[in-house]
């Protein structure tokens, strides 16, 4: 048996079994992390090697990321940046000289963190299912769930699927544009991770199309083309010039010295400065966005307009023979120009078109080959002098050209339709002519007095002839002038015939009557409009008169009375005013009334006696609109208006606004008591009242007080509804105000404790004074006296002499009372 013992003992040294170290059989390591293990036996003699949970050899290569390396008795196992395909069963092997394989193994778990796979910003087509991409790594396998939103709420919608690679959406509306939340747990690690995934709804491309306004492209301007697509996210543009074939983008580039670029990108807009003809062609437009990279194009063909310019118009000049009919005609043509919407046409200097008619014709015959229009008279009549505009209008612009037509004739007389001026002796008056004439004429005036000096009359000069006062000469139209003599006449020159005279060198003429002027006509009454204290008179004067109306002069008088008090009043004319009004009348009394116009020519025709009474006296008229006064603005006030027709007769003294509940819904019925007399200005229309309730009903009444007595006016008011989250804030700041009318208890608290500490400061001072004194009166008796004997209890304890101090201290309080209160009346007396 010992033999025996021995002898396995000896195998058992020679073929021992393999160690592994790390000793564990089972081991976790993290993912990226280094490992090595090393295997080992006794016996010299055995070869060893590792396999891979893959089952095979590893290799002995430094360069390899797992590989071995040997030692005397054994191998080492040696992995760089671990990986999930090292996870499993790890066998070393060893094998002795005979062949004989002993294996030992490890198991080993490579721990993989949380990882997510899917993009964090992920688009996703409206109205169709889709998966939200997100694949979760992890080892051991993490358990995946889905949330929504910043608060991360649980999905549980039956629209969304949990699917091994994401999260499935059966149907995408819009309420899918929001954060969504993918979530792994690892419950053997306690690990926990979560990834946002942004999801955007996303709609293709659509609807693109290219507006410019019209007109899209004027030469020399700017144009601006605008890119319009449809699509979610906001689709990107981006611009091409040419046909599909040579498409080029279209870039930034400068243009001349100014450095503006031609062409400007601005987002969704093109816009081209300094627009040539050379810019026509085909631009294009590309629309996409993130979801529909690549979207879809759309075209447009810039025609640049180019403005139209006319050629100059020669002026045309003739001289009128009225005895042969004379033609004339104005060439208007096109030249330069986009025909593309060109109208050209003649109009007047006034811009109206000229239509055929009175010898005008417009010949349009060669419009469409060579771009141009005739104006023709045949024949010229003078009325056809002046200037007539071509009007050339496109896209672009518009442009004209001017044809004047000069037409020399005879002056012509063209008013004042009067041939007679009327006036007085030694009074200015004013002759005026009017001519039409081409070429400007000379303008003369003739005194037709006939004698053997000047037998065909004498012509008129400012400054030789008596009674020329000025004349003056001016052109007031194209071809019409004005005349005007300022003459002062005596009595020999009414009758003679003054001649006003145009010589262009062809002679116009026309003659005037001077006559002596006649008074005023007699003034029509239109209506009398009495008062009580006063009369307005309308009137109507004669627009016939010879010289301009001065003043008018009213004499009235007391009707039926035996003392006469006839009044006269003088009243200057004005132009704009056809009335005439007489205060401080007598009321209710009967007046008789006359009057007369009075011109520099003498005092006219009398008007009257007019007869009429004036009106008693009365209380003040007023008027209330109770559509604006009925319903109040504000809660708590109100503003009333009223307007005041009249006075009465006499001045208002005083205005009073009194007001009260209303009694019902519709009456003036008052409830309870009325305010106190509000009085204000008599001139005031309109009064605030306030201090009302909110929502209530008012009666207001209105009083004006003049000598006669009180005119009143009654009427509903209401006042607007309170909203309640007025009632609440003004609750709200009744209760803060409340509260802050109540102390707070810390402040009394505060106060009390100062109240007691300083009592017991005062208290403190007065024993302490008490003691001193005390103190003071011992030491002048022991300096009198020798020192007394010790008295009994000299030599108790601390305990007995606290107990005696406290004694003699409440004996010396009672001293102390006395004493701080004659300290304290002390200061108050000093």
């Amino acid at each position: 048996m010992l033999v025996l013992l021995v002898l396995s003992l000896a195998l058992s040294q020679i073929h021992g079994e393999l160690t592994i170290k790390p000793s564990q059989t089972l081991l976790t390591r993290d993912q990226h992390k280094s490992f090595i293990a090393l295997c080992t036996d006794q016996s010299e003699s055995r070869t060893f090697l590792w396999r891979s949970p893959q089952q095979k050899d590893v290799p002995e290569n430094i360069f390899e990321r797992v590989t071995v390396e040997r030692q005397t008795n054994g191998i080492r196992l040696r992995i760089r940046n671990l990986t999930i395909d090292d996870q499993g069963t790890w066998e070393c092997i060893g094998t002795n000289e005979n062949g004989e394989q002993t294996k030992k193994t490890l198991q080993m778990t490579v721990k993989v963190p949380i990882t997510f796979h899917g993009d964090s910003m992920q688009y996703v087509p409206f109205g169709e299912s889709f998966t939200i991409k997100c694949y979760v790594q992890a080892n051991p396998i993490a358990e995946v769930s889905w949330f929504r939103g910043q608060d991360k709420l649980r999905i549980e919608n039956p629209n969304y699927e949990v699917a091994h690679d994401g999260l499935h959406i059966k149907q995408v509306n819009m309420s899918d544009n929001d954060i969504f939340w993918c979530r792994g747990d690892v419950l053997e690690t306690g690990e926990s991770r979560d990834y946002p995934i942004s999801v955007i709804v996303s709609k293709p491309i659509s609807e693109t199309r290219i507006t410019c306004v019209n007109p899209c492209a004027i030469e020399k301007k700017t144009a601006t083309l605008t890119c319009e697509a449809s699509g979610l996210p906001s689709p990107r543009y981006s611009w091409f010039y040419g046909s599909v074939d040579e498409l080029r983008p279209v870039k930034e580039s400068p243009v001349g010295a100014s450095e503006v670029p031609k062409f400007v990108v601005r987002g969704n807009q093109l816009t081209i400065n300094y627009v040539d003809e050379t810019d026509n062609g085909k631009y294009s437009c590309q629309a996409f966005n993130e979801f529909d990279r690549k979207g879809q194009r759309a075209e447009y063909n810039l025609n640049v307009i180019v403005p139209p310019r006319l050629s100059l118009i020669p002026p045309i000049e003739i001289n009128l023979d009225s005895q042969h009919a004379q033609r004339v005609s104005f060439q208007c043509r096109v030249e330069r120009g986009s025909s593309n919407s060109l109208a050209l046409e003649w109009q007047y200097i006034n811009h109206t078109s000229i239509q055929p008619t009175n010898g005008i014709l417009i010949d349009k015959t060669q419009y469409e080959t060579h771009k141009l229009i005739e104006l023709r008279f045949d024949p010229v009549h003078r009325e056809h002098f002046g200037n007539y505009s071509c009007v050339a209008k496109n896209l672009a612009d518009s442009t004209y050209a001017t044809a004047s037509l000069l037409i020399q004739f005879q002056p012509v007389y063209t008013g004042p339709n009067t041939n007679i001026v009327t006036t007085i002796p030694n009074y200015r008056s004013i002759m005026r002519c009017q001519f039409e004439s081409y070429p400007s004429p000379q303008m003369q005036w003739i005194k037709l007095s006939r004698t053997i000096q000047d037998p065909q009359g004498r012509i008129l000069a400012v400054g030789i002839d008596n009674g020329v006062n000025d004349i003056t000469t001016k052109q007031i139209g194209t071809t019409l002038y004005e005349s005007v003599l300022s003459y002062t006449p005596t009595e020999a020159d009414f009758g003679l015939s003054f001649e006003c005279r145009a010589l262009n060198p062809r002679i116009g003429r026309h003659s005037f009557t001077l006559q002596r002027a006649q008074p005023p006509k007699k003034i029509n009454i239109t209506h009398v409009k009495p008062s009580s204290s006063g009369v307005e008179i309308f009137f109507q004067s004669s627009e016939t008169d010879d010289l301009p109306v001065l003043q008018y002069i009213l004499k009235y008088d007391i009707q039926d009375t035996k003392e006469s008090q006839l009044q006269t009043l003088i009243i200057p004319a004005q132009k704009s005013t056809k009335q005439i009004r007489i205060e401080n009348l007598r009321p209710s009394t009967n007046y008789q009334l006359l009057i007369v116009a009075e011109s520099r020519a003498g005092i006219g025709q009398q008007t009257g006696p007019i007869q009429f009474r004036t009106l008693d006296r009365q209380i003040p008229d007023f008027t209330i609109d109770e559509n604006i006064n009925r319903t109040c603005l504000s809660d708590e006030s109100c503003l009333i208006t009223w307007n005041i027709e009249s006075d009465g007769g006499a001045p208002i003294l005083r205005t009073e606004i009194l007001y009260a509940l209303a009694k019902d819904d519709s009456g003036l019925d008052i409830d309870g008591a009325i305010s106190t007399p509000i009085s204000i200005d008599s001139s005031t229309t309109e009064y605030e009242l306030t201090g009302l309730k909110p929502g209530t009903k008012y009666v207001v009444i209105i009083k004006l007080y003049n000598e006669v007595g009180v005119a009143e006016q009654k009427f509903r008011i209401k006042t607007n509804q309170e909203s309640n989250e007025y009632n609440t804030m003004r609750r709200n700041s009744l209760i803060t105000d409340d509260r802050k009318t109540q102390p707070n208890k810390w402040i009394i608290i505060a106060i009390i404790i100062a109240i007691i500490f300083s009592a017991v400061i005062v208290v403190t001072v007065c024993v302490l004074l008490r003691l001193f004194r005390l103190d003071a009166k011992h030491e002048t008796t022991n300096s009198d006296h020798q020192t007394t004997p010790m008295m009994n209890g000299d030599h108790q304890s601390d305990k007995t002499n606290v107990y005696t101090n406290g004694h003699s201290l409440s004996t010396k309080y009672k001293k102390s009372k006395s004493t701080c209160r004659r300290i304290c009346v002390d200061d108050d007396s000093v």
